[in-house]
């Protein structure tokens, strides 16, 4: 466990820290970002994607940009239980068109984004009045709305994603796809990402696995492979994310998430 989660956690899961929902916690300096990057996201995406393109290492630009927001603990992928026991947390709920989408694909009205804040206050209510685009497309919803949401982009293959607005301040779950989630995207330019990896890993019991390859179509991280010989699937733990949507597809309860930390081999490997 890093330096981060254990200052910001309490040495454990500092996403399921009530303390850093609170908008206390926000800094002035991470509240401007946080207006930046609803300003200016949409041309920052198109002219990074077009300079990435242009270059003759995409690979190392993204390696250096997110190394720096890998510190800070930007963003981490997470099962539903997970979102589940963060929902429980917050008090109020917005949910807003996903920027990401917006973006890359001029799809204003892709409603993936959920804003949390652990009181009652109208905190991102009040924040998205800036903006028309957002706030007319602005639900509030309740904590039993949102699970029920969530538990359906699940069924639908979406990753679950926590992420910081300005460490230790966590402010958004979105649900996320390889082609609509700019930091997703990336990932085509090699191993780089600004998240990490879930706090858990895949897991497939052998003797329950009949081989359908439910797993693989949910499987956005190329981790399970099919083995022709014994007609079974089987996870590269190296290579899983642990958002557990396998899980979900699997229609014989043939797959566990376990703790990463307790696997040495996966301890390290975020």
């Amino acid at each position: 466990m890093c330096e981060f989660c254990v200052k910001h956690g309490e040495g454990k899961k500092w996403y399921l820290q009530v303390k850093n929902y609170l908008e206390d916690v926000l800094t002035d300096e991470a509240r401007q970002f946080t207006l930046w990057l609803y300003e200016n996201l949409e041309s920052w995406a198109a002219h990074g994607w077009a300079a990435l393109d242009r270059s003759d290492n995409p690979d190392e630009a993204l390696r250096k940009t997110f190394t720096e927001m890998k510190k800070m603990h930007w963003g981490q992928v997470i099962p539903l239980e997970d979102v589940e026991k963060i929902l429980d947390m917050t008090l109020n709920i917005v949910r807003t068109p996903c920027l990401c989408r917006t973006a890359l694909h001029g799809v204003g009205d892709a409603r993936f984004c959920f804003h949390v804040v652990a009181s009652e206050s109208d905190f991102w209510k009040d924040m998205f009045e800036q903006w028309p685009d957002v706030s007319r497309e602005l639900d509030v919803l309740t904590n039993e709305e949102t699970k029920r949401e969530f538990q359906k982009f699940d069924r639908q293959g979406l990753v679950h994603t926590v992420w910081s607005y300005g460490p230790p301040f966590i402010g958004a779950l979105c649900n996320c796809s390889p082609t609509d989630c700019l930091s997703f995207r990336s990932m085509r330019f090699g191993e780089q990402r600004p998240f990490f990896k879930a706090e858990y890993v895949t897991a497939i019991d052998i003797e329950k696995c009949n081989g359908c390859r439910d797993c693989i179509k949910f499987c956005h991280f190329g981790a399970i492979n099919y083995s022709h010989a014994s007609e079974k699937c089987t996870v590269n733990q190296l290579q899983c994310l642990g958002c557990g949507l396998c899980r979900t597809a699997c229609p014989r309860d043939a797959i566990t998430l376990f703790d990463r930390n307790a696997i040495p081999v996966l301890a390290n490997e975020w």
